[in-house]
């Protein structure tokens, strides 16, 4: 019985791809145009299937805790707009199918963006969902550059704390009956309180670690990290030459930079200084005119 519980929440993962898009019945409006647009998408994915991790049935796998991890490239200006858009993605699923657990936007001065997402899905979605937001990514001139997937073994886990809980409610049984033994003496009635004691806490870190392993099984985490990409002078930015022109766009730039903040703080000082000495100037030719 014990065995089935921990069972029943890999069951799905057996569903096929298409039953995502059935449960996917409450759409929320997308608050942006670049959302509608992209959430449009989500049924018509054209992602590769050569650069998704590969589906694993729950039969070869049973009690086996995956996660995935994404990582996109794409235009700067999208990726706030994509970030929306597969959270949105996620919204349509549904609250007890898919949510939002973390999310990272940040952008420096020098223009570079480190921006994240993070879900927790119905295991049986995981896959397709990540198939649906690549589609997305594509459509907005982006690409997936890595995907990774990972699993642990969490059934083998919780049974062995399944089978080390009943060992202790065994020995917690026989401590409850040995303390109902009358005459019991006051020493050796407070080693068996405190061995009660003791086993009641292991018990209790069991649970939680149970418990942990329970929802491992029942939700999959999944990671999207962006970054910028998309082309230069027609060549990806992923690839040799284009990070070579992105390398060499960003130095001019960043020479430009410099530059531009040089002046700012020698201006100034340069423009006061000629003022200076031009009324210098100015003041010695009146005297000379008027010696004359």
């Amino acid at each position: 019985m014990t065995k089935m519980m921990w069972m029943l929440p890999l069951i799905a993962i057996t569903a096929a791809c298409s039953k995502a898009e059935d449960q996917a019945t409450s759409p929320t409006a997308p608050q942006t145009e670049a959302v509608t647009v992209a959430a449009d998408a989500v049924t018509e994915s054209s992602a590769s299937r050569d650069e998704q991790p590969p589906g694993i049935d729950a039969t070869v796998a049973p009690g086996v805790a995956f996660d995935y991890r994404y990582q996109f490239s794409l235009p700067e200006d999208q990726i706030a707009a994509l970030q929306e858009a597969h959270a949105a993605q996620c919204g349509r699923l549904g609250i007890t199918q898919c949510r939002v657990t973390g999310l990272n936007f940040i952008k420096d001065r020098d223009g570079s963006i480190d921006a994240s997402l993070t879900f927790k899905i119905n295991p049986a979605m995981a896959l397709s969902f990540g198939r649906d937001a690549t589609a997305l990514v594509e459509r907005a001139d982006g690409q997936l550059e890595t995907s990774q997937v990972s699993g642990e073994d969490k059934g083998s886990a919780i049974i062995a704390n399944d089978k080390d809980s009943a060992a202790i409610h065994a020995e917690l049984a026989k401590i409850a009956a040995q303390l109902k033994i009358p005459g019991l003496s006051k020493s050796v009635r407070s080693e068996l309180v405190a061995r009660q004691a003791e086993l009641n806490s292991e018990l209790r870190a069991l649970k939680g670690a149970r418990d942990k392993d329970v929802e491992s099984l029942a939700t999959t985490p999944m990671v999207f990290d962006y970054e910028v990409g998309g082309t230069i002078m027609g060549l990806n930015r992923g690839s040799t030459a284009g990070q070579g022109l992105t390398a060499a766009s960003n130095s001019l730039a960043a020479m430009g930079a410099f530059a531009a903040l040089v002046l700012g703080i020698v201006g100034p000082w340069a423009l006061g200084g000629g003022l200076i000495w031009w009324l210098v100037r100015r003041l010695r030719q009146k005297k000379v005119v008027v010696g004359e």
